[in-house]
């Protein structure tokens, strides 16, 4: 099992000109602080970072444009998540790009689960097999102070792609269904779908067969040399034909070539932009003087913060250009890849046809051949197609058959009852603890996280859950356990007796050395090593004007390259 570790998270906001860098304990991270301060925010964005979007974020966070940085390692081996907008961008420790994309279903989410171990595959509204984006794999790790204290693995946004995920995916991260099950199941569903193909293969032949009436005892007459030379005159139009696509798609690389360079151009000249108006603000800031004379045309300009403001606004849009004009690099790679393969294509096609081509100006010999035996070596031909698919679909369904065999013997419910007791003496233990007195026996004994309480105490019974999960989860995974990120444990006005109990316990060492980041306003009278605290007394004091220059300079740089 990999072990996900985050070592800090830094936030900037080009708009406000402020920043924050939270580093986090390896083992127990407490963020204090009254409401309003922003630590909600914060938390919210650690999992953002990596794709995760929480299933509310503040609209005041969303105009100021915040950008994150996270630094985390996997077994010891660190990297970097940088998230602007809807693109998140890996890094590894030598700031060496990685990965940078927009799309978290089919890129983000299978890199991320390479570097994890994350082989939980879900059927998409398609019925095809896929790798869930980032949310799925963090989905036991988190819980949103707006959204995850309502019904367990609630806490991320858009969990609709799937139909019943949450069974898949608590059964996939406690072990009762490990990895080698859902990389089976995803091979057997691929294959399922090529014996489908296959035999729709089939039924086109033998329809042809049928209509071409193609059945033994024709003799072949209906052929002739004159289908022979019609077959010669369509072959010279086709490869004439390919030629003209050949000559279009050399065109279209050219281009593209112009239209790269063009864009570098753009690109040299925005950098060059980014710096001066980033010389122009910090001029405009230190400058105390109310107004400021242009030193072009001598017009006086107010040095107020609507101005500073319009040129921190011009240089974020200097930065969202930049971000997409390397898109469409990126872009325009793809396409010339894609050009130059059809090219490729075309050449070797043109090959061929002239290849058959000289081979039948010259063929005066089949004109018999044709007449007599047309129709049986065509028959012939299309039943040797039916009898290689039958072969192929046969051999497919023979390995599905072992692929059956396979997960019958993985999906043990011996392993099943060792996981939920395991499961379910924990959760007893931590109902206990959080004087959880009458709860569904099923939200004890069974792991797929039915929890039906109402009032004080469901919060506190989801909150045993959580725990007693996460616990499982590092004993049982094959895949990866990661930071438990708990938002405002105290909840609906606990009383004396329980919001403290509460604090004690998440605040308690972790079962297998397991990392905990919670959040929350006051931590009802339990002592906290001072390594441990970050506290936040300010209103709206998450993000500092104090740390822009540190982490500006830091960001900057990788939100360049992204």
């Amino acid at each position: 099992m990999k072990n996900l570790i985050f070592e800090s998270l830094e936030l900037l906001s080009l708009t406000e000109r402020k920043a924050r860098k939270v580093e986090f304990h390896p083992l127990l991270t407490v963020i204090t602080g009254e409401n309003g301060v922003g630590k909600s925010s914060l938390i919210k964005h650690i999992y953002w970072t990596l794709g995760a979007a929480p299933a509310v974020i503040h609209p005041k966070w969303k105009k100021v444009a915040v950008k994150g940085l996270l630094t985390f390692t996997i077994d010891g081996v660190r990297y970097k998540a940088l998230r602007n907008k809807d693109r998140v961008a890996i890094f590894d420790e030598g700031d060496r790009l990685l990965l940078s994309t927009n799309s978290f279903t089919s890129e983000l989410g299978p890199f991320l689960a390479d570097l994890l171990d994350f082989n939980l595959v879900l059927s998409n509204r398609k019925g095809e097999p896929e790798q869930p984006p980032p949310a799925y794999a963090f989905l036991p790790f988190y819980v949103d102070q707006d959204a995850g204290w309502s019904k367990p693995l609630n806490s991320f946004d858009r969990l609709t792609q799937y139909s019943n995920f949450k069974t898949s995916v608590v059964e996939f991260h406690s072990g009762i269904r490990p990895n080698r099950y859902y990389e089976l199941t995803a091979k057997k569903k691929q294959l399922d779908l090529q014996t489908k193909e296959l035999g729709q293969d089939r039924t086109i032949v033998q329809n042809a067969i049928s209509r071409l009436r193609l059945e033994p005892g024709f003799s072949g007459v209906e052929l002739s040399l004159e289908d022979h030379e019609n077959a010669i005159q369509d072959l010279l139009v086709k490869v004439k034909s390919i030629r003209e696509l050949r000559q279009t798609r050399a065109a279209e690389l050219a281009d593209i070539v112009d239209r790269r360079v063009l864009i570098d151009e753009q690109i040299a000249i925005v950098e060059a932009s980014i710096a001066e108006l980033s010389e122009d603000a910090q001029w405009a800031t230190d400058d105390i003087r109310d107004k400021i004379p242009c030193p072009t045309c001598g017009t006086m300009h107010l040095n107020d913060f609507t101005n500073r403001f319009a040129i921190l606004t011009d240089r974020e849009e200097c930065f969202t250009f930049l971000s997409d004009a390397q898109q469409k690099k990126r872009g325009l790679a793809k396409s010339v890849e894609e050009i130059q393969r059809q090219i490729r294509s075309a050449d070797e096609t043109i090959a061929e046809i002239q290849a058959l081509l000289d081979e039948r100006r010259g063929d005066v010999t089949l004109r018999e051949l044709i007449e007599n035996e047309g129709r049986r070596t065509a028959a012939a031909l299309l039943r040797s197609q039916i009898d290689d698919l039958e072969t192929q679909i046969g051999k497919i369904v023979s390995e599905i058959s072992d692929i059956d065999t396979d997960i019958r013997e993985i999906d043990n419910p011996s392993t099943r009852q060792t996981v939920e007791k395991y499961y379910a003496a924990f959760m007893s233990q931590y109902m206990k603890a959080l004087n959880v007195l009458d709860a569904d026996n099923d939200a004890v004994t069974k792991i797929s996280g039915r929890i039906v309480e109402t009032g004080s105490e469901q919060p506190r019974l989801l909150l045993a859950y959580i725990l007693a999960l996460d616990v499982t989860i590092r004993k049982f995974s094959t895949a990866f356990a990661a930071p438990l990120v708990i938002d405002s444990p105290v909840q609906q006005e606990q009383d004396m007796t329980n919001a403290p109990a509460i604090i004690k316990l998440v605040t308690s060492a972790r079962p297998h050395s397991g990392q905990t980041i919670i959040g929350t306003i006051s931590l009802h009278g339990n002592a906290i090593d001072a390594s441990m605290l970050r506290e936040f007394t300010e209103k709206k004091s998450i993000l500092s004007s104090g740390e822009y220059e540190a982490v500006y300079a830091r960001l900057s740089p990788l939100i360049e390259r992204m």
